[in-house]
């Protein structure tokens, strides 16, 4: 079985909801909490697998990445909420407009430099396997990058906050 096949197999997705600037004071509160949000009436996104990957290689971490890079795919301890399974992780608005700042410039060959295929294989970063293809994995993680950016992009014309959570 190739790593692709097994990529199709498994579960664990990366998922996005961007929100007005109150509704995040509010989750972030507690005032709020995120169950009874419909994710159907916010501006959404699924990244897939690729959310570990994107943030492997932009902030050399699994977790708690190094702000604004962190912000990208925002598993920071100090922003989660108790949700499903893995929790969830939110990023103010000032914090998505930080994070668009440091991810705007990043094109496919600075994207390349980053990449640690690697590194992904030895710290066993989700979903990367042994014998997966390095450069159709990059690929696939780069292309769900590109669509985080411009989801990123258009939630600060909004002066959005995001909610990421796995499923």
């Amino acid at each position: 079985m190739t790593g692709t096949k097994e990529r199709l197999e498994m579960g664990m997705t990366g998922n996005y909801i961007a929100v007005d600037s109150e509704t995040i004071v509010k989750i972030a509160s507690g005032e709020l909490q995120l169950e009874e949000l419909d994710p159907a009436e916010y501006p959404s996104l699924d990244i897939d697998k690729s959310w570990q990957a994107i943030l492997y290689t932009l902030c050399g971490e699994v977790f708690n990445g190094e702000p604004p890079l962190g912000y990208v795919v925002p598993l920071l301890e100090d922003q989660t909420l108790d949700f499903l399974d893995y929790g969830a992780f939110y990023v103010k608005p000032e914090q998505v407009a930080a994070a668009v700042a440091a991810i705007s410039g990043i094109s496919e060959p600075d994207m390349r430099q980053l990449y640690n295929f690697e590194g992904m294989v030895s710290e066993a970063i989700y979903p990367v396997v042994e014998d997966e293809d390095r450069d159709e994995f990059f690929s696939y993680m780069f292309a769900h990058f590109a669509d985080l950016r411009s989801f990123y992009e258009t939630a600060v014309t909004g002066n959005q906050g995001i909610i990421f959570w796995i499923s």
